[in-house]
């Protein structure tokens, strides 16, 4: 999770989207866990950067998913 906590940045305005233009990938620096956000693609000035959130839901519960994607799921993440 990025959690915006007391060392947060601007990351934590990146939004989920079932078609995101960014990916993260988790990184060990100094040996502390890092997570590094890339593009996927050109990225055109004044879009938003997004990543899919990959969000993992606990219950009955589902979170909508609002991105407006064509491939949009419908829900974040799976229900477990």
């Amino acid at each position: 999770m990025i959690d915006a906590g007391p060392r947060g940045n601007m990351a934590r305005f990146i939004n989920h989207s079932c078609d995101p233009n960014c990916y993260t990938e988790p990184w060990i620096v100094n040996g502390d866990k890092r997570i590094g956000i890339f593009s996927q693609r050109d990225i055109e000035k004044g879009e938003e950067f997004t990543y899919n959130y990959q969000f993992q839901q606990f219950g009955k519960g589902k979170t909508k998913c609002l991105c407006g994607a064509e491939n949009c799921t419908g829900f974040l993440g799976k229900i477990n």
